[in-house]
């Protein structure tokens, strides 16, 4: 079979891009022009190949076939072990970088994207970074090493085991899926780690947890939440005497 029948058959499964990058991946190859330029090539072994396509006809996320997803501009390793990057989330890095503070503390960090992304584009700024997973940890450490980003990883369940120096800006992308919300796709969240998607308490017990130990001599704090539930943790925040507002899609605090 050759290089464009492969492609035809794939993408009776899934999508045609999909099975693109993951020929592209098998290939060691990235422009996809090269599938175009080659398309009479025989592919001689394609188990693996089509091992991932019906991975992914079964719902399992590209980024995690791949190993990889982009985000702010870079390429992150990602497993099973860590959340996948979100677009969304590109946002926080913008409002970090307009207060632009002399240290940052990013909780939960997962794949590392948001440590490792503030660490290059505020090289004046101090970063460390937390979860709770060992497994995670290891892979933002990697990804830290593949884009030679000075980071300070610490294993920590929220600020229960680590404590931020004075005046730092803390980041939290906690988990705060509700499972009871009738949009979500399951048959692709269950494909990443429960541990960093769903929370008690309506999504909410995390959030509430670390807003209970938010310091008082932080800089401020930027949540990443659904927007059904910023009412809710400006209104339980206000009541432990922080006055959280909202900014784009995110929860801000600033001292």
């Amino acid at each position: 079979m050759n290089i464009s029948d492969w492609i035809k058959t794939a993408s009776e499964q899934i999508a045609r891009l999909d099975a693109e990058l993951i020929l592209l991946k098998s290939l060691e190859q990235d422009d996809r022009s090269y599938l175009v330029a080659h398309s009479d090539d025989i592919l001689n072994k394609t188990e693996v190949i089509d091992a991932q396509v019906a991975q992914r006809a079964k719902g399992m996320p590209l980024a995690y076939i791949l190993g990889y997803r982009d985000f702010y501009g870079r390429r992150f390793f990602v497993t099973p072990d860590v959340l996948i990057p979100r677009p969304e989330t590109e946002d926080i890095i913008d409002i970090a970088k307009s207060l632009n503070p002399a240290s940052i503390l990013d909780i939960g960090t997962g794949s590392g994207c948001i440590a490792v992304t503030l660490a290059l584009e505020l090289p004046d700024t101090t970063i460390s970074a937390t979860d709770i997973s060992a497994n995670a940890l290891e892979i933002a450490k990697k990804n830290a090493s593949a884009h030679n980003a000075w980071v300070d990883f610490h294993h920590s369940n929220l600020l229960l085991d680590y404590h931020p120096r004075p005046d730092t800006l803390i980041i939290a992308n906690l988990p705060y899926v509700n499972k009871h919300w009738q949009w979500l796709d399951h048959r692709s969240l269950d494909n990443e780690p429960a541990l960093a998607l769903y929370a008690d308490q309506d999504g909410l017990a995390l959030i509430y947890k670390l807003i209970d130990q938010y310091p008082n001599n932080a800089a401020g704090l930027i949540l990443e939440a659904d927007p059904s539930q910023h009412t809710a943790i400006i209104e339980y925040a206000k009541d432990n005497g922080l006055d959280l507002k909202k900014q784009q899609n995110y929860i801000l605090f600033l001292a």
